[in-house]
């Protein structure tokens, strides 16, 4: 949702349970998120990935194009999702408009329509939890919307598990988040009991941060990466099997962009979004004298994105990405 609040939430959690070095950074983040920003949280050797994705209507497309299909990976993973949901009406003129039952249920079932497009391959059961931030102007609200998310259980029975308690917050305060919090990491420990590759994808990923944060190479090819990861103390992985699984379950997570088609891989996934396919969907045909590489249409040439993508790192992609 567009100005729900999802990234002061975000914020809130990081400022708890972020890195130390990412915690006082987490306390001053502020603007509109740009395509999808993705952050993490550890809490006693558990890293959850947060994807904060972006509520403005130009991005949902990107949303559907980026965002990875669920559970497609050899290790399937249950997802944990939230809806996060303002009463306030940002969109009206009127000083603190409050939003309606229908404006709920309308977001709500787009949402979950999307994400259950996204996992139609998968045959696991997606969790999702609702959290409404302004808690304090949600009081009189909370019944009737209580009422309707048990509706909507009902309509994606199988295919999304709704827990049944929306959680109210002041997504501005870290005691008033601390709930939502401990249920995400309960959630995660009950996921990953016993799951091996959880440990080895969790190495692996400390290898590539490593490497990123040292050279500074946001975009490496497959033979870099197979390299990487033999570095570490699972060097023995199947270079054909084994690290095709690692590599989708990681860019499940959103530590990196990879997709089995590609013979490349992206390191920093945040770097892509925000200053790649975000600047993308914001271009305009006035901004570049290549005509014909831009169409009237709405369509650019395949030229012109490598031209935009190899202008910003600095060489030429060699290969599919």
């Amino acid at each position: 949702m567009f100005g729900a609040g999802k990234t002061t939430l975000v914020s809130s959690m990081r400022s708890i349970y972020g890195r130390k070095r990412d915690r006082a950074r987490a306390l001053f983040t502020g603007g509109r998120t740009q395509g999808i920003e993705v952050q993490a949280i550890e809490k006693d050797g558990i890293r959850v990935s947060l994807w904060d994705m972006a509520g403005q209507q130009e991005f949902h497309a990107f949303h559907d194009c980026m965002f990875p299909d669920i559970g497609t990976s050899s290790y399937q993973f249950p997802s944990m999702f939230m809806f996060v949901w303002s009463p306030i009406d940002s969109k009206s003129n009127a000083k603190g408009a409050v939003k309606n039952e229908a404006d709920f249920e309308a977001s709500f079932r787009y949402w979950l329509r999307f994400l259950a497009s996204k996992s139609r391959q998968s045959n696991i059961t997606l969790k999702l939890m609702v959290v409404f931030t302004r808690a304090h102007q949600m009081a009189t609200l909370s019944h009737a919307f209580s009422t309707l998310i048990y509706s909507l259980r009902s309509d994606f029975k199988g295919v999304i598990d709704i827990f049944d308690r929306p959680f109210h917050v002041d997504a501005r305060k870290k005691d008033s988040m601390s709930a939502v919090t401990s249920h995400i990491f309960d959630i995660a420990k009950d996921t990953l009991q016993g799951i091996q590759v959880y440990k080895i994808c969790t190495d692996v990923n400390k290898l590539l941060s490593k490497h990123l944060k040292n050279t500074n190479e946001r975009i490496i090819t497959w033979n870099k990466f197979t390299k990487i990861c033999k570095m570490g103390k699972h060097a023995s992985l199947n270079a054909s099997v084994n690290l095709n699984t690692i590599a989708s379950t990681l860019s499940e997570s959103g530590s990196i962009i990879y997709t089995s088609e590609n013979t490349h891989i992206v390191l920093d996934p945040n770097w892509f979004y925000n200053h790649i396919i975000a600047s993308l969907i914001r271009f305009t045909k006035s901004e570049t004298s290549e005509d014909t590489l831009v169409f009237n249409n709405g369509c650019v040439a395949r030229e012109f994105l490598e031209g935009s993508l190899e202008s910003t790192i600095g060489f030429k992609v060699e290969g599919s990405l």
